[in-house]
């Protein structure tokens, strides 16, 4: 059975990359791990399928000092935001190999407009993809509280923006007091989706004790912000059960988050201040309320003031119009009384009068001018001679005067 050193082996390797690879090629891989070791840039690339996420393959990379003053000059800001994890890059590279240390990229080049490209590239299919699914503005269903209390902060503790953020927020001049609770998380690197997505998982299990979410990031350059266009991200932010408020802090261009986001704001000091003025404009649509409410008070003790007056008038008008009206009543009762009693005594004087002129009529002592006499025998009138016997003393009244008899 024939077999070689691995020394023989290393060697054949190695001459068949130096024939077949003379010069540097440009090479579009994703950078997996950076790490930066005395002017020296070491780099593991990936390649990934596009369907199943698997990684296909895998290569080291290196920058040497030299070179990495020169990737800097010519990339410029852009240094640090295209050199990070998750990162698509487009690089020139010798292929190298040592019998020892393997298969080395050595980097003497990239090429910026590639990941910018690959960055529009990404922002766009995510775009697309939550359009098709009917997820775009589907976090702007979400009703904002009229009051807002509780907030869920999605940012990293180390963000300059954050204690901006607090500082707004808690020291407003209306003295509306909020409660906060930080969920750290990356804002920068292959670490930004795990961790937000994993914190809104966590708010998501406690929705009821927040009224609303917001990630806040400061700032940053259009490769930094390039992360918030991470459709796992933006599809969560999009399907949560209430309100994302984002502050990310730039002027230029729309991040995705954004375009998914209940209300989108520049700042993360935009993003408190929108806070404070919610709960201001629901103190003065309240106090517009308050206004109104004494205004249709005021309006309607008037009104019934008016009615009452009105009522007493009528009343008052009424009363007198009755005693008057009794008074008359009274009046011409008394009036009829009086002429009744009047006239009852009218005929009863004339009934006195003729019982006088009756008993004037019946007088004995007019009889007895008439001619007649009244005898008495014992203070008894005699009124047959049977009453009378010889002897007897009887008294004669005349109409003049009286006399005694003896009877024989």
């Amino acid at each position: 059975m024939e077999s070689y050193k691995l020394k023989e082996v290393q060697d054949y390797i190695k001459q068949v990359i130096t024939l077949n690879f003379e010069d540097s090629i440009w090479i579009d891989a994703e950078i997996s791990q950076v790490k930066e070791v005395r002017g020296q840039v070491y780099l593991e690339f990936i390649e990934k399928n596009e369907n199943s996420l698997q990684i296909t393959a895998k290569a080291q990379g290196v920058i040497w000092y030299k070179t990495q003053l020169f990737v800097k000059k010519k990339l410029g800001d852009l240094y640090d935001s295209i050199l990070q994890d998750g990162r698509q890059i487009r690089f020139k590279a010798k292929i190298e190999f040592h019998e020892i240390y393997g298969l080395k990229l050595n980097i003497q080049d990239i090429e910026p407009s590639y990941t910018m490209g690959m960055v529009e590239i990404n922002r766009q299919k995510t775009i697309a993809k939550l359009k098709k699914e009917g997820l775009l503005f589907k976090n702007r269903e979400q009703e904002l509280p009229l009051v807002i209390k509780n907030v869920a902060v999605i940012s990293s503790e180390r963000a300059a923006g954050l204690q901006d953020f607090y500082e707004h927020l808690n020291n407003n001049s209306y003295g509306y007091k909020f409660t906060t609770k930080l969920f750290d998380s990356s804002m920068q690197g292959s670490n930004v989706e795990r961790d937000i997505v994993k914190n809104l998982n966590a708010i998501k299990e406690k929705t009821s004790l927040y009224d609303c979410v917001v990630i806040i990031r400061g700032g940053g350059s259009k490769m930094d912000l390039s992360y918030f266009d991470n459709y796992n991200i933006c599809a969560n932010v999009a399907k949560f059960p209430i309100p994302v408020l984002t502050g990310i802090g730039h002027d230029i261009d729309q991040n995705v988050i954004e375009m998914v986001a209940h209300s989108p704001l520049k700042t993360p000091t935009a993003v408190a201040d929108f806070l404070v003025e919610n709960n201001l404009d629901f103190e003065m649509k309240l106090n517009i309320v308050h206004l109104s409410i004494i205004e249709q008070i005021k309006n309607s003790i008037v009104s019934q003031n008016n009615t009452l007056e009105y009522l007493h008038n009528n009343i008052k008008t009424k009363i007198i119009l009755s005693i008057s009206n009794e008074y008359n009543n009274v009046k011409n009762k008394h009036t009829t009384i009086r002429n009744q009693i009047k006239n009852i005594f009218i005929k009863e004087n004339n009934k006195l009068s003729e019982i006088k002129n009756l008993v004037n009529y019946s007088n004995p002592k007019r009889i007895l001018s008439k001619g007649y006499s009244l005898t008495t025998k014992n203070g008894k009138i005699i009124t047959s001679i049977t009453n009378i016997d010889k002897g007897d003393v009887i008294n004669t009244v005349l109409h003049d005067g009286e006399f005694k008899s003896i009877v024989n």
